[in-house]
């Protein structure tokens, strides 16, 4: 009977065991598939997170429009506006100058003597202070037109003027009623002997009044398309080795840039100084250089020396960014017309996204690159 009773209280202690023992199986069986279920839901709430983020990433252009003059995003009301293109005195007297950095492209080719003018073309901006800027030549028109800009100049050549009235570009010439509108002369430069003429300057308030004033189109042209085309990727090009260029354009006037690996910019020196805009003290930087060569000869007959620069026409140039430089082909077929730009396949030229200079360069003369 002991036997027999120890028999029963083995078996009922050996339930009550297996009944334990049972239970912690299924307490650590629910238990992992608790984490197993807590891990799926983490997975699932981090892969949603991504999601999102994505969402806001394509939201944030919204209300965002591509700049014809760079490629790059900015406000889409700006981007749908006429560029300005501004006259921009050179001299090295005049400089520093101001507001010029934020010039999306920007043309130099040779005025009268040994000198350069500059044209900066502006799509979105809001300097406070942009110049000084003077006087047109009838040549630097083409860089407005090029772009469907407003163009901005205090006065103008005789062959200016007459350009103005035969091609009636829309012109803000503040040598008139519109100086008191849309400029005002630096205190400080017109107090210094010789410096009057070098203190015109302007602003994008001061430029929207005269635009408004003047009442011109405030969008591009119905059906006007942009003188440039832009890579979808950045790309670098098979050919020389562009890490200097130097554009003599004559003994005093020489347009040098150095390519920067850190950025991929090419800054800009001038009087063998980096060029400098005083409104930020930012170097000048552009992504594209680009030298157009075609005919420059002085007016016959002029007496200050007055020169032709011949752009209703085609020649040869050259393309340079990521530190390389190959040969390009433009042409122009008139003054409203944009200039085409296409690489030695004869394909329409695709740049790389950013800021461009150009220089248009006398075709009896040579760059350097190295």
């Amino acid at each position: 009977m002991g036997l027999k009773l120890n028999s029963k209280g083995e078996e009922k202690m050996n339930y009550k065991k297996t009944a334990i023992i049972t239970l912690l199986i299924s307490m650590m069986l629910v238990s992992l598939g608790c984490s197993r279920s807590s891990d799926v839901i983490e997975e699932e709430e981090t892969t949603v997170i991504t999601i999102e983020e994505e969402e806001e990433a394509e939201e944030s252009y919204e209300g965002m429009a591509i700049n014809p003059l760079t490629g790059l995003w900015i406000d889409e009301e700006a981007a749908a506006r006429r560029p300005v293109a501004i006259m921009i005195n050179n001299l090295r007297v005049a400089h520093p100058q101001s507001g010029i950095s934020q010039a999306d492209v920007l043309y130099e080719t040779l005025a009268e003597g040994n000198i350069t003018r500059l044209v900066g073309v502006f799509q979105d901006f809001d300097a406070e202070k942009i110049g000084p800027y003077r006087s047109a030549r009838h040549y630097y028109l083409n860089f407005a037109f090029d772009h469907d800009a407003i163009f901005v100049h205090h006065g103008g050549s005789p062959q200016a003027f007459q350009a103005i009235r035969e091609l009636q570009p829309a012109s803000l010439n503040t040598l008139g009623h519109l100086e008191t509108i849309m400029s005002w002369r630096d205190p400080e430069r017109r107090r210094q002997r010789g410096m009057y003429e070098h203190s015109l300057y302007t602003n994008a308030e001061g430029i929207m009044k005269g635009w408004e004033t003047a009442g011109y189109r405030v969008e591009r042209r119905e059906g006007f398309e942009s003188m440039f085309t832009f890579s979808q990727e950045e790309w670098t090009p098979v050919g020389e080795k562009a890490e200097a260029v130097t554009a003599p354009f004559s003994p005093t006037y020489i347009a040098k840039f150095h390519y920067d690996t850190a950025t991929g910019l090419y800054k800009r020196y001038q009087f063998d100084q980096p060029h400098i805009d005083e409104l930020n003290n930012q170097q000048l930087t552009f992504k594209n250089v680009i030298v157009q060569y075609t005919d420059i000869k002085a007016i016959p007959g002029d007496t200050e020396g007055r020169r032709d620069v011949k752009l209703i026409a085609s020649g040869e140039g050259v393309y340079i960014t990521n530190g390389i430089a190959i040969p390009i082909t433009w042409s122009k077929a008139d003054h409203k017309t944009p200039t085409i730009y296409k690489d030695n396949q004869g394909n329409i030229l695709k740049l790389n996204r950013g800021k461009t200079w150009i220089g248009v360069f006398p075709n009896n003369r040579s760059i350097e690159v190295e």
